[in-house]
């Protein structure tokens, strides 16, 4: 699990790279983010990442706290940061490396990448879970 002191300056640089790949590319191929990009510009991504950030800042406080509550996790803020940082390196690794080369997973659309993401976090995830198991049972 990252520490919080290094999961958030990874996500940040993550998000930000994001927005600096999708404007080197000239064009914001996310169909959420299209339509403001074209009716704003796409020097609008930067101020779309700080939103993002806002946004992940958020659901790590408050699904940390849920988890924390029903799992009797006490990181439970590190581990929900550490799965966004895991699905935004995952993404961007994807978007910078592999789409160039081979398009969205040979299609066409952007969604194709969905289960290229649940992979490494259903890995991860699995992970915890025989971590935390083996722990209990050395107690």
């Amino acid at each position: 699990m990252l520490p919080k002191k290094i999961g958030w300056p990874v996500l940040i640089l993550l998000v930000f790279f994001d927005a600096f790949i999708t404007i080197q590319a000239g064009s914001e191929s996310n169909p959420l983010w299209r339509p403001l990009a074209e009716k704003f510009g796409l020097n609008f991504l930067w101020a779309a990442a700080l939103i993002v950030l806002a946004i992940f800042f958020a659901a790590t406080k408050i699904f940390g706290r849920i988890v924390e509550k029903t799992e009797h996790f006490s990181r439970g803020e590190e581990f929900i940061l550490t799965n966004l940082v895991i699905v935004f390196a995952t993404y961007d690794l994807y978007i910078a490396f592999l789409v160039p080369r081979i398009g969205y997973l040979g299609t066409s659309t952007h969604y194709a990448i969905i289960p290229v993401l649940f992979i490494p976090i259903l890995a991860y995830n699995v992970f915890v879970e025989l971590q935390k198991r083996k722990s209990l049972k050395q107690i």
